[in-house]
């Protein structure tokens, strides 16, 4: 894709999507950053105010600030390729209180919801379960979730969490006052344009990850009154595992899809006893327990950052120690878990690094 088809492709995405171009009466683009400065300056205080603690609103300082910038990922695997957005959130006003109120929201996990951290984590909460009759494997699937997600009725689901936590009510307006700011800032730029998007949690703010678990886990509540809710549903962001009698599985996908408008599953099924979900591939037994291997897209390339890229020692070596820890935490049989260590030491090969070589040490 050279430069002229993917900037084609952005714009007509940025058309088509939930996006406003900022600009003049006379139609010239609008900086919007000294607009955003002022806000966060006020929200800078009153937050220190709410928190009792005045270097807070040093810490949230982001000097030389700027406006997010746009850039999209190629979907690849899809058909046709399609475009995911990134807004990349660093420099900007609400960069560092961003950061300061994921930190804080450490405190109070979240409970009352069934995601799971990782590939790893869901092998844990499957460990002892047996397919019923009738039952087969299924993922439902978010269509662009953060995207979907209103912003309003994710900060709603936020203030019910920390009221749930019972933190105190001056920590939660200042929770909320920073989640407000950073949701209403959604700005971004592109080839000398600014935007602002009218809807949805943006992909690239660290907020975003946070309040669209927290919409969701409130989804899900509420799903589970529903006869159709499966009896075992685990998610992992927007990707979910499920058992679902064969005969149901319409009707399921119907009753998830009549939970919230803006909120759509699409679902896969098993085949030939097996589901791809996540970067496992979980296949049923004889005796309906289930079996898990390693599952690569088939755009997978197996290539790493190598030992020449300008990257830090622990950037490289994060994907072989990511791929070491699922090796010996995935339930592999002799025949798969060597299988995966000889194809993990033939990518270490291809980015050759004396960091990497030794990748299952």
């Amino acid at each position: 894709m050279d430069r002229e088809d993917y900037d084609s492709r952005v714009r007509d995405m940025i058309s088509a999507g939930p996006y406003e171009e900022f600009t003049f009466k006379n139609g010239k683009p609008k900086d919007p950053l000294n607009r955003m400065v002022e806000e966060v300056n006020h929200v800078r205080k009153k937050v220190a105010n709410l928190m009792g603690e005045d270097r807070l609103e040093r810490k949230f300082h982001v000097p030389n600030p700027t406006v997010a910038s746009l850039y999209c990922l190629p979907k690849i695997h899809k058909n046709p390729v399609g475009m995911r957005p990134i807004s990349s959130n660093i420099r900007t006003p609400t960069e560092k209180m961003a950061a300061w109120l994921v930190e804080e929201m450490r405190k109070y996990p979240v409970k009352h919801g069934k995601s799971v951290k990782n590939s790893v984590d869901l092998v844990e909460q499957l460990e002892g379960f047996k397919l019923r009759r009738g039952e087969i494997l299924v993922s439902f699937d978010v269509a662009a979730l953060f995207p979907s997600v209103p912003a309003t009725e994710a900060l709603q689901s936020l203030r019910r969490h920390l009221e749930r936590c019972r933190v105190p009510l001056n920590h939660i307006e200042a929770y909320l006052s920073v989640a407000k700011v950073c949701m209403n800032q959604n700005f971004f730029n592109f080839r000398g344009k600014y935007y602002k998007q009218t809807f949805g949690l943006s992909m690239g703010s660290k907020l975003s990850p946070l309040l669209a678990d927290l919409f969701m886990s409130d989804l899900e509540n509420e799903a589970q009154k529903q006869k159709l809710f499966p009896r075992v549903w685990w998610r992992y962001v927007d990707d979910v595992f499920a058992p679902v009698k064969e005969r149901y599985v319409d009707q399921t996908l119907s009753m998830l899809n009549s939970q919230h408008e803006t909120i759509k599953f699409t679902v896969e099924k098993e085949v030939d006893g097996k589901l791809p979900f996540l970067d496992l591939m979980i296949s049923r037994n004889e005796d309906n327990t289930l079996k898990f291997g390693i599952y690569r897209k088939p755009t997978s390339t197996d290539r790493y950052i190598t030992s020449d890229s300008n990257h830090f020692g622990a950037q490289k070596q994060a994907a072989f120690h990511s791929m070491a820890h699922r090796l010996y935490n995935v339930p592999l049989d002799s025949v798969e878990f060597k299988e995966e260590q000889n194809r993990i030491y033939a990518a270490a090969e291809n980015a050759p690094s004396k960091n990497v070589m030794n990748p299952l040490l």
